[in-house]
């Protein structure tokens, strides 16, 4: 391999570790690096299939999770995040974790048919403007208008659940702890490219 082909392979390297940073500033996780241009191109399976044997780190698991409920594998995706979320043993999610990884623990439990666990996590937040609690709320205040008046009564003063519950939603599941820096970053290993574009996800 050539000096110049080794200098443009580490280039590519660096640029696709750079395609993501955490919301935070903090270093993003090497996993993350590995599996963001899968999740810039929307394929959430493959990257899915890197992070479940990618460690236990929360933006890891967060990552996955969201992954899932993309894909619809809400059963597994609500399995990852109550690992993570929940002190073990208990209902209690954990002080020490991010209130988007709560936000989407929520949406886990929306689609899984448990409206009033989502809205208890998402009051848990005490974030009620966010975009996706916001989000999350009209999706089920949008749901309690399709039941029946007994139905609505029943969910208004106990908050029980009809059987076999479903809340449609109209927007993509689940928020990333990451944002990107440049667009369609899988052109990095079609051809050599010093060019970079914003881009968002």
């Amino acid at each position: 391999m050539s000096a110049r082909t080794q200098k443009h392979t580490r280039n590519q390297t660096r640029s696709l570790a750079s395609a993501a940073k955490p919301k935070n500033a903090a270093p993003l996780h090497p996993a993350i690096a590995r599996v963001s241009n899968l999740i810039r191109r929307r394929d959430y399976q493959a990257a899915a299939e890197l992070l479940r044997s990618a460690g236990r780190d929360p933006l890891v698991r967060n990552t996955l999770g969201v992954c899932l409920l993309r894909l619809g594998h809400v059963e597994e995706a609500l399995a990852v995040f109550r690992q993570f979320v929940l002190t073990p043993g208990s209902v209690t999610e954990r002080a020490d974790v991010s209130n988007a990884c709560k936000r989407n623990f929520a949406m886990a439990l929306l689609m899984k048919g448990s409206p009033s666990g989502a809205l208890d996590v998402i009051t848990e937040t005490r974030e009620p403007g966010h975009p996706m609690a916001v989000r999350i709320r009209e999706a089920v205040k949008s749901w309690e208008k399709s039941l029946s008046w007994l139905r609505r009564i029943d969910w208004k003063l106990n908050r029980i659940e009809p059987p076999r519950c479903q809340v449609p939603i109209d927007f993509e599941p689940g928020e990333f702890e990451f944002e990107f820096e440049t667009d369609t970053v899988q052109r990095q290993f079609d051809k050599p490219s010093d060019n970079s574009l914003e881009l968002a996800v």
